[in-house]
This record gives structure tokens, sequence and C-alpha cells, in this order.
């Protein structure tokens, strides 16, 4: 198995990319295709050029006296160096997984609003998925706040330890053979609901909850730091101690079984997980017919499927726990929970902790001052929400943070995937990345692990079952994380098309809303899109599909920020912290 970490990393700061551990296996039907997160740009800026005297241009030299300048100026943005949209598009990484894992392709990308990104993505394949210890793949979407270090943290341990919490258990039933009718099944005659009768899950989803809380109650543990005697490092040790507990992050992981062909996706926070599913058009749908309309030239649409909730102060059943936890008390107010946007989270200690305990570390330890409103914390806690889904060929999982959702509705990012699968199909099954990557776009930031440390038997891998991989850094904007798994279907033969063939034409085409291909027709006008960013940027929603789109990832991340719109998109990207968050990042 293998394992690989995507972030963000600023040219002045040297990070750890990647560290050797555990990965866990699927096996057979589910096709991870685009994991990918959006959020602000990474590139620096460059002003020094009215400075330099080999940047003057005539004029500037002839206006010079006795040395100096006669008027200043300003340095043209033509001469410094902004990345363009298509390079931080075509930066994201595309893996391609061992085949009986069913996973057929996963892309991912990140544009960060802040510096140093607070996001990050980890992946873990299995080597074996034959093996019955390793049959589980991984993927995580980390969105930090406050800082990186909660999120860099989750991205190097929580798969790991939720992984060898699973190996630990029994088997609780007899997998093989349980989904074998499902095989006869075809996009057309699937169930419209993706959770068809499951064995019970109570077991293994308490187990995956008690992991992600076990992390979140050791690093925000105090114990250490209140019980150490008084000397002079006793400050530095809890200020070191307890970095990890002063910033948060949200936490997106899905778990793909391969022998049982299930799903889940835990959710702690405000990102979220779509699942797109392939169904054969009612034929006498009138707005089914038109190619590119509701249906694609074969006749297929894309149902929705939303597999879990955002966790934040609009969803009803987070505002009702807080209220039974906290009686009395206004923890919710315009959307916000004590004034933060979502309901639960891993570290954010503040919200945690006892008073008591915050008013030691304010005294001793260069605490924060309680906060008035803090009356009886916990007010939120790092226990995730679990779902799970039969998975069915054809499906494909988007997985992304609060900033994409923000852009797209989730109908709009299914039928955006949709709408690349109609022109990049073959693409899917091609162990090759397709995209031309710009010269210096690119800076890897990862390898293929050759000897990952596994809380499982070791398992030989021959080169033949190494899949291909590439694995880069984006420089860009806005938050958008999405990662996209479709099961592979075994009678679709490999195609030795060139990148070219997977487009009709080479020119860009635009979409509107109601075009996408999706069985609930969306509407123009937008009644439903509640989507705040692009009336927030006075600019109506139209989609694009380009050439340069060979990434799913890339695909909705440019309609995510702007769309058809090329010159807001231009923008968006250009946009630097911490401007970028204003226009990248809704606020309430």
């Amino acid at each position: 198995m293998f394992r690989h970490v995507l972030r963000h990393i600023h040219p002045s700061r040297t990070r750890k990319t990647l560290r050797t551990t555990v990965t866990v296996g699927v096996s057979t039907t589910l096709i991870c295709f685009t994991s990918f997160a959006v959020a602000g740009r990474n590139n620096t800026i460059r002003c020094d050029s009215g400075l330099d005297d080999d940047e003057f241009t005539t004029r500037d030299t002839k206006s010079r006296k006795n040395g100096l300048i006669e008027q200043f100026r300003r340095p043209r943005w033509e001469e410094e160096e902004y990345q363009s949209a298509d390079t931080t598009f075509a930066s994201g990484p595309t893996w391609f997984p061992n085949k009986k894992s069913g996973i057929v392709r996963c892309d991912a990308l990140i544009v960060p609003a802040n510096m140093p990104s607070e996001d990050s993505i980890t992946v873990y394949f299995p080597d074996n998925p034959d093996h019955e210890d390793d049959r589980r793949s991984y993927i995580a979407l980390l969105d930090g706040h406050n800082g990186p270090a909660m999120s860099d943290f989750l991205c190097d341990h929580l798969v790991e330890y939720v992984a060898y919490a699973l190996s630990q258990l029994p088997q609780q039933y007899e997998p093989t053979g349980f989904f074998d009718h499902d095989d006869a099944h075809t996009p057309a005659a699937s169930s419209s609901s993706p959770s068809a009768p499951i064995p019970d899950q109570t077991f293994v989803n308490d187990t995956i909850k008690q992991a992600f809380k076990d992390i979140d109650d050791a690093m925000i543990d105090v114990s250490d730091v209140l019980s150490s005697p008084s000397n002079s490092n006793s400050k530095t040790n809890a200020v070191r101690s307890l970095r990890y507990a002063h910033t948060g992050s949200c936490a997106l992981l899905s778990i793909y079984e391969s022998d049982t062909k299930l799903l889940r996706v835990a959710l702690t926070g405000d990102s979220r997980a779509v699942l797109g599913r392939k169904v054969r058009s009612d034929p006498k749908d009138s707005n089914n017919s038109n190619n590119y309309g509701n249906s694609d030239s074969n006749g297929y649409t894309y149902q929705v499927h939303v597999l879990s909730a955002d966790q934040n102060g609009y969803n009803a059943k987070e505002v009702e726990r807080l209220a039974r936890e906290h009686p009395g008390e206004k923890v919710v107010e315009k959307g916000r929970v004590m004034g933060w946007g979502m309901a639960r989270a891993f570290g954010d200690a503040a919200y945690k902790w006892s008073v008591d305990v915050q008013r030691q570390l304010h005294e001793r330890y260069l605490g924060d001052r309680v906060r008035e409103n803090m009356k009886t914390p916990p007010y939120l806690t790092a226990e995730p929400e679990i779902t799970t889904t039969r998975i069915r060929k054809g499906d494909f999982l988007i997985m992304a943070s609060d900033g994409l959702w923000d852009c797209l509705t989730s109908d709009e990012a299914v039928g955006l995937v949709g709408l690349w699968l109609q022109t990049n199909a073959s693409a899917v099954y091609t162990n090759t990345p397709m995209r031309d990557f710009p010269p210096g776009g690119l800076r890897p930031i990862g390898v293929l692990s050759p000897s990952p440390v596994s809380p499982y038997p070791s398992a030989s891998q021959s080169p033949s079952q190494s899949p291909s991989q590439s694995e880069s850094q984006s420089d860009s904007q806005t938050t958008l994380t999405a990662t996209i798994t479709i099961p592979k279907d075994t009678t679709t033969s490999q195609p030795t098309s060139t990148p070219q063939s997977h487009h009709q034409s080479q020119e860009p085409k635009t979409y509107s809303r109601s075009q996408l291909p999706l069985s609930k027709k969306l509407q123009n006008n937008g009644t439903d899109d509640t989507t705040p960013m692009y009336p927030w940027w006075h600019t109506p929603k139209q989609f694009v599909l380009t050439p340069k789109d060979f990434s799913a990832a890339a695909h909705l991340a440019s309609n995510a920020l702007g769309g058809a719109d090329k010159d807001l998109t231009e923008a968006l990207i250009s946009l630097v912290p911490p401007r970028a968050r204003r226009y990248r990042i809704y606020k309430i």
C-alpha cells in the first residue's frame, strides 16, 4: 500500500511533506476520482521592480536629476510574478490506485486563501486488496483554521490511527458474496437510493467515532501542563505542548471497502461529501432530448446524493443538540456557534476546556482570557457523524471543504463532474494523467513510499502492481476541496487515445445550470441556488468546459472560481492573503 500527502508550502518555509506510514485497502468496484481542495494563492508577488536600478524604464532614466527620481513609478503588474489560473488548476496531483482496490482514479487540488495554507489532503490505497486486512482505501480532507498545526497533525496521523483501530475489530459478518447480485446492476437499473440494505455497521462506526475522539482528547489534554512544577521552563513547556490545542481543523474521511463495496463517510466540521450516480434518462422526458442538456449523448444523467450534513449553526440537528446540552444559553447566534462557523472540530480547546482550566492557563501559562459567554464547556466536539453507502458501478464521490460549497451547490458539482466525464471518460481508465504540465508549473512534494510502516502483515508489491502517480503542490486561491470516486466498470476496455482526443473541440464551451446532465433539472434563474459567492462577485453563474481540464478537480475549481468568466477567474487567482479570504471564503 502507499500513502500520499498534499500540502501547500510557503517558499520561505520548509516543511516535511511525506511520512512513511500505514495504508489500508479497498478492493473492487469504486473509482476514486477527484480529491481536491481550493482556497487561495501561494505564489509570492514581488513589488520591487520600481526600486531596482536595472528595472527603470527610459522614461524613468530621463526623469532623474542629480541621481534622484523626479517621480516614482508604480510597478506594472505585467512585470510581476503572477501565476496564471491554468497553471494553478493544472498543479493538482492524480493518483491511480491498484485496480483491485475498486478505485480507478483520484484527482486532487488545493488552492489556499491563507499563508501558510491550513488545508491538507492525505490518501491511503491498499497494496494488496486480496489480503483480508488490507482491503480499505482512505481519503481524508483536513480543513484547518486558526493555524495549520492541527490539520498538519491530522494529515500525518488520523488515517493511520483509524486504520489501526479498524484492523483490531473481529469480523462481524462474512462479506464474500453479500453483494454478488449487485454485479448484475447497470446504471440504468440502479436504484435511485444509494443505500440499499446494509449489514449492521454500528460496531464499525462506533470504532471510527472513538478513534476521532481519542485523537482529540489526547491533543487537548492539559494534565501534564497543569501538574508540572513551576520552574523557569513551565511557560515554554505549556506553549509548546498546547500548540495543537490552540488551533483547529475540520476532518472529512471517506473509507471504501473493496470486498463489501461499502463507502463510509465520517465528518467532523463543515466540509461535505456528495455522491453522483449514473442512471438511464427517462425517454419520455423532453428535457433529456438534447446532448449536453439534461442527459449525455448515451441517454444518461446523474442523481445527487449528499452523504454528509454540514455541521454548522444552520444545521437544525446541531442547533437542537447544542440547546439540549447547554439549556438556557445562547450558543448559536446568526448561524455561528460561539462565534465560530462550525459546530464540531478537532482542537479549538478554548471551547472544550473547563472554565477553571482556562483560568489557570491564562494566569500561569500565557493562555487566553476566559470568554464572557463561556459558561458550560465543552461546546464543540470532534465526534463525527457517519453515513454508510453501498457503491455501484459508475458512482463518483466529491469531497470538498466549505469554500467550494460557498460557490457551487451539490447538484451543480455533480452535474459538472458528469459534464467532464462526457468528454473525458476514456481518461478515467488511463494510467497517465491526461494533461499538459506547464514548464515550472509543478513542484513535486511527495514520492511513492517504498516501505510503509503498517499495523498489517507486510505484503510484497510487484512493479506491475504499482499505480502510476503524480503529486504536486498548487499555488492559488479559495478553499475548495473535492474527491471523486467511481466504481470501475470491468467491461470497459482500456483506451489508447491521446489527451487531445478526449475533447470533441479544442475551444472552451459554456453551459448554463439547466444544461448540466442531472436527473433533476436546475433552474437558470437561480431560485434553487443559495450559494453566496457569485452574487458577492456581482457575476451571473455560467459554467465552462475547456480542453485544459484534464483533471476533474481542476474542472470543479475553475467553475467554482469564475466559471465562464475568465477575467474573474484570473482576478480571483491573483488575490493574495489576507485579502484573498474576503473574496474566496464567504463570511457571515
